[in-house]
């Protein structure tokens, strides 16, 4: 199980829904619309029906994490740093169905190849996961070109009936995206709740922000509490800058450019940070949308096949299988194994050392000759 790193980030999460994000609109408004600045509580009245724009596209972008642990603790991404935790990755987004009971997703990770010795594809596949909306699959490499010895290193992959795909959940992509993940992962819609009118407590304010100079800014009447957040005008309400209270992180998110795709403003650059009050526990992720696609869900693999050299687990059973690696890709591995071992043995010594030794030997040898040899009177 993925360790939550933030007690209370869900509540953050849910109090930033509650403030700053409002649903997407099926298409963009008129401008008069976003000339009008919303009380706060119009704009927390705001949040209505989940962000679906998005449906139906793949999003390539880069991410770079820095993870910070605690006793031995570990966040999704501190646990597969090496593997998961930097490169490009490419997210897609299926939609609704009413043959699925939550929305597909497919998440791919890359990164650099490193000297894999049976396979040149660059940028190599390190993680994914992926769901059709009825069964999960996560895939973690298992990276050979460091490897020594005979024996073939496998990867490991999960199959699960259902939805779990856990970097799903802690992708800072995802989390800028997305304000209600239970019409994806097929949870519970929240149940409803009165409205509790904040009043004169929290205000609104027109703020040129560098992604979007017609930014709104809400923040607490309360000169002692730090609370802020930032969000795009209309149609998307996406997050631009949130400073959380203390207690609960503070969960903080700085966008600093937004990309347009058919009518709608994406985060192109973003900074997504959920680390403990002390700073000990937790990461820092960096993002940077390269490009946007339309997929046809329908025919999208929204599962790819497993790679040679995987052992993968079936859940529901426990049951294991194995997709082997061809000879020649065996071969390969197991040369390339040999050649690092052989590479970090002790180097002989060399010929000089040789015969110094042996000369020692011999010196050593006369002088006990000489000590018990028979001597005349």
């Amino acid at each position: 199980m993925v360790r939550s790193c933030v007690s209370g980030l869900q509540a953050s999460l849910v109090l930033l829904a509650l403030l700053c994000l409002s649903p997407a609109r099926s298409q963009a408004q008129s401008s008069n619309a976003v000339d009008r600045l919303l009380s706060a509580d119009e704009l927390r009245r705001a949040k209505g029906e989940p962000r679906t724009y998005f449906y139906g596209k793949e999003f390539r972008y880069t991410i770079e994490t820095e993870s910070r642990t605690e006793h031995g603790g570990a966040t999704f991404f501190s646990g597969h740093l090496d593997i998961a935790a930097n490169g490009v990755r490419t997210l897609a987004i299926g939609k609704p169905s009413p043959d699925r009971s939550y929305i597909p997703v497919r998440l791919m990770h890359y990164q650099k190849n490193q000297g894999e010795p049976h396979i040149d594809d660059d940028p190599l596949l390190t993680y994914f996961e992926g769901t059709n909306g009825r069964a999960s699959q996560s895939f973690l490499r298992k990276l050979l070109y460091d490897f020594e010895g005979r024996k073939a290193v496998t990867s490991h992959g999960n199959q699960s009936v259902g939805y779990k795909l856990p970097a799903f959940v802690y992708d800072p992509l995802v989390s800028l995206l997305v304000n209600d993940l239970s019409a994806i992962i097929g949870g519970e819609p929240p149940e409803e709740f009165e409205f509790v009118p904040m009043g004169d407590k929290l205000q609104t304010e027109w703020f040129e922000h560098k992604a979007d100079p017609k930014a709104i800014r809400m923040s607490s009447t309360d000169p002692d509490d730090p609370f802020y957040s930032v969000c795009t005008s209309e149609p998307e309400y996406l997050p631009l800058e949130v400073l959380g209270r203390p207690r609960d992180g503070p969960l903080q998110i700085d966008v600093s450019e937004l990309m347009t795709f058919d009518g709608f403003r994406y985060p192109k650059k973003a900074t997504y940070r959920e680390v403990t009050p002390d700073g000990t526990f937790g990461y820092i992720c960096s993002v940077e949308l390269l490009d946007i696609r339309e997929i046809d869900v329908d025919h999208f693999e929204w599962i790819p096949a497993w790679p040679a050299g995987t052992e993968w687990m079936r859940k529901k059973d426990r049951k294991r299988f194995h997709v082997p690696y061809s000879d020649v890709q065996l071969a390969m591995i197991q040369q390339h194994g040999l050649a690092n071992a052989r590479a970090d043995a002790p180097s002989p010594e060399s010929p000089k050392f040789f015969y110094l030794n042996a000369g020692l030997v011999v010196v050593i040898l006369g002088l006990v000759a000489y000590r018990f040899w028979p001597r005349s009177n």
